[in-house]
C-alpha cells in the first residue's frame, strides 16, 4: 500500500469543503495554498492570482509555517482567494470551500 500524497486534496460533498494538509515543522503553508487552489481551480499555481493581494505569504509563513521552536501556537487564519474561502489551521490542515 503506497502512504497518501501530502499534495491531495479531497472533497466532502456534505460541507462543501476541499481538503488537504501540510507539515506545520516542515512545509510552508503559502506554498500549499498555492496548489491546493490550482488543484481545486485546475489551473497551474503561476496562474492564479499573486496570493499577496490577498494576504501576507510571509506573515502566514511566519505565522505557521517550520519554526526553530514549537511556541504552542494553536489557531486559524481566514482569506478569501480566488473565489474561496481559504482556512489554514496551525495543525497543518487547509480547508477551502466555494463561493463564501
Amino acid at each position: 500500500m503506497t502512504p497518501p500524497d501530502d499534495r491531495e486534496v479531497t472533497y466532502d460533498a456534505e460541507t462543501g469543503t476541499y481538503r488537504t494538509s501540510y507539515d506545520p515543522s516542515t512545509q510552508n503553508p503559502s506554498i500549499r495554498v498555492l496548489e491546493a487552489v490550482g488543484a481545486v481551480r485546475d489551473a497551474e499555481p503561476t496562474a492564479l492570482d499573486p496570493l499577496d493581494e490577498y494576504v501576507d505569504p510571509d506573515a502566514l509563513d511566519h505565522v505557521f509555517g517550520p519554526t526553530t521552536e514549537q511556541s504552542g501556537v494553536h489557531g486559524s487564519l481566514s482569506f478569501n482567494y480566488e473565489g474561496l474561502l481559504v482556512v489554514v489551521h496551525s495543525d497543518g490542515e487547509i480547508e477551502l470551500r466555494e463561493g463564501v
